[in-house]
């Protein structure tokens, strides 16, 4: 019975290897979620990560000038290469919890065990946990790798992706960092794809989707803004400081707020779905109405259509990361257990070196702060990763008209020039 359970470990282990080396980012991701000691810190860093994605999804639709010859588009869709990989993983290892998660992860491990899931495992459990497991995610490589492009190979100007914010206002903006300026352009610059998008339509239609993507925007942010206030209001209820009279309070003012923030996402969806039906009706139109003769227009089309495919993508690994940190605290106890989480950090602060305590006690500072605003991060990063994802697609869909146009165009100037060179060798055979 033994060697039958020593021989299905190896295969476990083998699988998981292959799996992981293989896999997406988000599959992956999800595999090494259960490889990590099942901490709230791992959560919160999780939560960080999709708000990240999220934020840089935000600068990529509203704050990034765009045009036909635009790199950015093509370099923040590129896959991580090894020189990269190694960029990223060195610069996150002057980052507190990264530099100091290594004299502390035995201990975690010893005093909170491995994940729910891995409980089949029995005894082998921590020892797969422990082989398997990566210090630094596919997800936040990912991320990161759009902050070096977002924001250049400057770890001075990079936003500080895992320090949650205590306010919540303005949650799509890093309250940090300095996005670096933009290579020079030539040709027609729009300030934002939205923009961009517009410009391809016909021009007669133009006007009313400005009018409508303005309007819709104003619609979602009021939705984040009542977001936000129950959020806060959630955070307080769970503090265990609350009185019984406190809870009941608070559960009051959370039933009013749920309240408003369905009237408010009412109204944003009905703004939303106006401006939809627009991009919809644009797209018909321009069905009989591309000028895939203008080289810049099909250019731009094509950085557009990267862009929104980038965005969608990015949109799905947000709502990977959020889902997994809510599946992860439902299943093992995390939140339970974050008395102990917290006792095994005091633990191990004898084990970390002197020139990393203070680094060390950001870590636990942060910890700390991170929990009381783990959740509502997550509510409205969920919300606005949807809302992202959505609108990416609506533009996708608009430049896919014209690429593909475009390549029907090619496919026939080349069928044509194909039968003109085979009519040209039969005649000189003659």
């Amino acid at each position: 019975m033994s060697k039958i359970k020593s021989l299905l470990l190896k295969i476990f282990l083998i699988s998981f290897i292959l799996f992981t080396m293989n896999g997406c980012s988000t599959v992956m991701e999800g595999v090494q979620s259960q490889m990590e000691v099942p901490t709230l810190e791992n959560q919160a860093n999780r939560v960080a990560i999709g708000m990240t994605i999220v934020r840089e999804n935000n600068i990529m639709a509203f704050k990034m000038p765009i045009s036909s010859d635009a790199t950015w588009p093509s370099l923040v869709a590129a896959d991580i290469n090894k020189s990269e990989d190694k960029f990223i993983i060195d610069s996150l290892m002057a980052e507190p919890y990264f530099s100091t998660v290594h004299y502390t992860e035995n201990i975690q491990r010893e005093m909170l065990g491995s994940s729910a899931s891995m409980g089949m495992l029995g005894d082998y459990a921590n020892i797969t946990s422990a082989v398997l497991n990566q210090t630094v995610k596919p997800l936040t490589k990912r991320a990161v790798q759009k902050i070096i492009i977002l924001y250049g190979r400057n770890k001075a100007n990079w936003p500080n992706i895992f320090n949650f914010d205590g306010s919540l206002d303005n949650f799509l903006e890093f309250k940090d960092g300095k996005i670096k300026d933009i290579e020079a352009l030539s040709g027609d610059v729009y300030a934002t794809i939205g923009e961009a998008v517009i410009s391809l339509t016909p021009v007669n239609m133009q006007k009313d989707l400005t009018i409508a993507r303005a309007d819709m925007l104003d619609g979602f942010a009021e939705v984040a803004s009542v977001k936000s206030q129950k959020g806060e209001l959630e955070s307080e209820l769970k503090a265990d400081s609350v009185t019984t009279q406190e809870k009941l309070n608070l559960e009051k003012k959370i039933a009013l707020i749920d309240a408003k923030i369905s009237q408010a996402e009412s109204i944003a969806n009905e703004k939303e779905a106006i401006y939809f039906q627009l991009l919809d009706q644009a797209a018909v139109a321009l069905e009989s109405d591309i000028n895939i003769d203008d080289k810049n227009y099909v250019n731009l089309a094509k950085n557009i259509n990267i862009v929104s495919n980038e965005i969608q993508v990015g949109a799905t690994q947000a709502y990977i990361s959020f889902g997994l940190a809510a599946s992860n605290i439902a299943s093992s106890n995390i939140l339970l257990n974050f008395p102990k989480e917290l006792e095994s950090l005091a633990i191990g602060k004898v084990y970390i070196p002197a020139n990393l305590q203070s680094k060390y006690n950001e870590r636990v500072m942060r910890l700390v702060k991170n929990a009381v605003y783990l959740l509502p991060n997550m509510l409205i990063g969920t919300y606005y990763a949807d809302k992202q994802s959505r609108l990416a697609k609506k533009y996708e869909n608009v430049t896919n008209i014209i690429l593909l146009a475009y390549k029907t165009k090619i496919q026939q100037e080349a069928a044509a020039k194909e039968d003109a060179q085979k009519t040209s060798k039969k005649s000189k055979s003659k």
